[in-house]
């Protein structure tokens, strides 16, 4: 797959503010954070689906759902149907914006405020601060058309082996973003969450009042939601880069026992298990056999959360039987996709359902994780 690089667009997914702004928000009662418990920290990273691409409005969707269990989730986000659920024991820094958490945390063309989008942190964040008893911080870095093989590669991965490892930024753009120090493209977006993170911890008490410096902090998780950007790249190749993106940013943030969730590519459905994305999702589910990783780190399908009907609608005559031409969608159809989608297909199709179950079931291996 060529390696194609945009220095502009890149520069627009660099901003990280220094100065973190409040944002309005729902009011909802939370359980009382008692002193002297360091924060549970948890690093969420990815590309564009980790930022998140579904609209707010698409969550009242799942309360459609044909699964009474996961139709009832709605009531714990919108309460009584109005309005959606905030946490003020679950921190978020997201780029400019460092608050309480609560809807509009997803993708944006306005870093420095909230939007009108979800990612997965809405429901990983309420579910963790359902289940953990310390404050909780979300630390969100999910740039849009990023690849592991090159933009996100750990330094212990290596070289790549082809003239871009030697590529450097323009000097337009190492002057606007890195105070005109020289900077290689290979890695770049690995070492920016890495200063992120750092910036943010050591911060913490200006960007929460709240936070008890004496009892600090501990890096508890790291959730991976990517892979889109790395299709036409190897199984070993991911795989390889993978291990090193974990075993590196451990040794980095001095938390050997950080655990990890990776979420599986799950573009267009379950059936979609063929050629490059197999591929993929082949490499992340390869930690799961690996026996260093055994209780500290899994893969997760995502393909399974997406609704079924509106793949079966998005992929009608590629990846399922149905003739559009002979079997066109209908008026319910198009309805239902007013209210379930935002997106397109690499975006999960925008669908507020799918994020919401996809954030509970990081969750929920996460905790899981932690009982080791």
């Amino acid at each position: 797959m060529p390696i194609q690089f945009n220095p502009a667009a890149f520069a627009a997914i660099l901003l990280l503010a220094r100065v973190c702004c409040a944002v309005e928000s729902p009011a909802f009662p939370q359980k009382p954070i008692g002193p002297g418990k360091p924060v549970k920290v948890f690093i969420l990273a990815g590309q564009s689906n980790m930022d998140g691409q579904a609209e707010i409005k698409t969550i009242d969707f799942l309360g459609e759902d044909k699964d009474k269990s996961r139709a009832a989730l709605l009531e714990k986000f919108k309460p009584g149907g109005k309005d959606y659920v905030t946490r003020d024991d679950v921190w978020v820094v997201n780029d400019a914006v460092c608050d309480k958490l609560q809807p509009g945390f997803g993708g944006r063309k306005d870093y420095s405020k909230l939007g009108t989008k979800i990612g997965p942190e809405y429901a990983f964040g309420y579910f963790m601060g359902d289940a953990l008893k310390e404050q909780v911080l979300l630390i969100k870095y999910g740039p849009g058309g990023q690849s592991l093989k090159v933009n996100f590669r750990p330094p212990s991965a290596g070289k790549i082996g082809s003239e871009i490892d030697d590529k450097e930024f323009d000097q337009a753009t190492v002057d606007k973003w890195f105070g005109g120090k020289k900077q290689k493209i290979v890695g770049a977006q690995y070492r920016k969450l890495v200063d992120i993170v750092h910036e943010t911890l050591a911060g913490l008490k200006q960007k929460f009042p709240a936070y008890d410096e004496k009892a600090g902090y501990e890096i508890a998780g790291l959730v991976w939601f990517q892979g889109y950007n790395d299709l036409g790249n190897s199984k070993d190749e991911y795989s390889k880069a993978l291990v090193c993106l974990i075993n590196d940013l451990r040794a980095e943030f001095k938390a050997p026992k950080m655990k990890v969730v990776v979420g599986v590519l799950g573009v267009n459905g379950v059936k979609n298990e063929g050629g490059k994305q197999k591929e993929i999702r082949d490499a992340q589910r390869s930690i799961n056999a690996m026996p260093e990783f055994k209780g500290n780190a899994i893969a997760i399908e995502s393909a399974p959360l997406l609704h079924p009907d509106i793949v079966a609608i998005k992929t009608a005559g590629w990846l399922n039987d149905r003739d559009l031409k002979k079997q066109p969608i209908t008026a319910e159809e198009e309805a239902m996709l007013r209210r379930a989608t935002s997106s397109q297909g690499y975006h999960y199709y925008g669908e507020g359902r799918f994020f919401v179950l996809l954030g509970k079931s990081f969750a929920e291996s996460m905790l899981e994780l932690m009982k080791n």
